[in-house]
């Protein structure tokens, strides 16, 4: 098994750094390579500057060419207009390499990168009027109460906080309040994530969901933290294609907010961390309680790495540790905190060794939001964070992995 070299660092406590379309007209677009002898199997570069989709059938089925054709620029459009105004995009698709190998033919489907960014243009606007409207209705929620400070926290995005569109949606919910009488704060860096921060009259966080039976479709609620009160906006719906596409599946949801228990650590804007970003987590209660740490991270895979008791008013911290990339899974990781009052009410993790590996099918049910005591989910919480690359990370460099196969099983 491989884990992140600052895990290592983390569970023993040491710091540092660490519709369909019957025909597609083939065109001549350049490309950077040629695809000459390219077979469903080998490579399939589409043009620079393109978006592409991909089609197979199987040789055997009837008009395997012409199938595999319209699936390609079919499932392009699809995926592109999201059954919105498909007929203004669907005419600036064309056909880009066909080949076929003994199985299978395949069918690349191409469309300019510019002509997507304009067709963009118009649901973007309206997304950004709909924001608006949220704004105002935060505004008139904490004028009427006399407050007027906010503060953006995380968005939480498919499961995970954090990432580009989370980012991208910050910046857009930002500009919208700026349109307002609203004053826009930083939240302090060593907030405990319990009560308000001084300063502070109000904590928005931002959660994004997919609509079912609709999946290129998205939904960002905005709920509003006034302390004694929770307030949410109107919903607003936007495809998915207008911001920054997340890769990767969406993950089951795990608790992430409870009034007694906070997670917290110094993070991008939503919520992310940089591949190789080192920064401190802290664990804060409301009351003394029993509480230990889970790490649910690659494929399945889950560590207890923090347990003890809490003390009211004096976070307690879990030390530095580094966001690293794992290989072959989602770039993402999420915390999981399980507290009780007794000890005895913790289950199996009440007397597990710390660090410890948490078994393959207790840390499956984890992952997927089971598992957890009763006596134990009144005081269960999570935290994540996506891990990001590119330009604004350049500045990070994250080590190799490093093997844990030392550590010992909690049961």
């Amino acid at each position: 098994m491989k884990r992140f070299v600052v895990a290592m660092c983390l569970v023993v406590g040491c710091s540092g750094n660490e519709g369909k379309k019957e025909e597609a007209k083939v065109v001549e677009v350049p490309t950077q390579a040629s695809l000459e002898g390219s077979k469903c199997l080998g490579n399939r570069i589409p043009p620079t500057n393109y978006l592409q989709e991909t089609a197979f059938v199987a040789v055997s089925e009837d008009n395997a060419s012409e199938r595999a054709k319209t699936k390609a620029v079919t499932t392009l459009r699809d995926r592109i207009c999201q059954g919105y105004r498909c007929s203004e995009i669907e005419p600036q698709i064309t056909l880009w390499n066909t080949q076929q190998d003994a199985v299978q033919v395949c069918a690349m489907a191409v469309v300019k990168a510019s002509a997507v960014e304009s067709f963009n243009a118009a649901p973007r606007a309206s997304f950004d009027s709909d924001l608006i409207q949220v704004a105002s209705e935060l505004e008139g929620v904490l004028l009427t109460a006399k407050k007027k400070r906010v503060s953006i926290d995380n968005v939480h995005d498919l499961g995970i906080d954090g990432g580009p569109r989370a980012e991208w949606l910050v910046d857009r919910i930002s500009t919208a309040i700026s349109k307002t009488n609203l004053e826009l704060v930083r939240l302090p860096p060593d907030w405990d994530g319990l009560k308000l921060p001084k300063g502070v009259d109000a904590v928005l966080r931002g959660r994004v969901t997919r609509l079912h039976g609709r999946e290129s479709m998205l939904e960002v609620t905005w709920n509003l933290d006034m302390g004694t009160q929770l307030k949410s906006a109107s919903p607003v719906t936007f495809p998915e294609m207008i911001g920054p596409v997340v890769e990767g599946g969406d993950l089951t949801e795990l608790p992430t907010e409870n009034k007694d228990v906070s997670l917290r650590f110094d993070a991008r804007p939503g919520g992310a961390l940089c591949n190789g970003q080192t920064t401190e987590i802290k664990l804060a209660t409301s009351e003394p309680l029993q509480a230990r740490v889970l790490d649910l991270y690659g494929d399945g895979e889950a560590l207890m790495i923090w347990g003890g008791a809490t003390k009211v008013g004096e976070p307690s911290s879990l030390g530095e540790f580094q966001a690293v990339k794992l290989e072959g899974t989602l770039a993402a990781e999420r915390f999981l905190v399980i507290a009780a009052k007794n000890g005895s009410d913790l289950g199996a993790y009440a007397n597990a060794p710390v660090p410890c590996r948490i078994p393959a099918v207790d840390a499956r049910n984890l992952h997927a939001g089971k598992g957890v005591p009763d006596a134990a989910r009144p005081f269960t919480t999570s935290r994540s964070y996506r891990i990001m690359d590119g330009d604004d990370c350049s500045k990070f460099e994250a080590p190799a992995a490093t093997a844990l196969d030392g550590l010992p099983a909690c049961w």
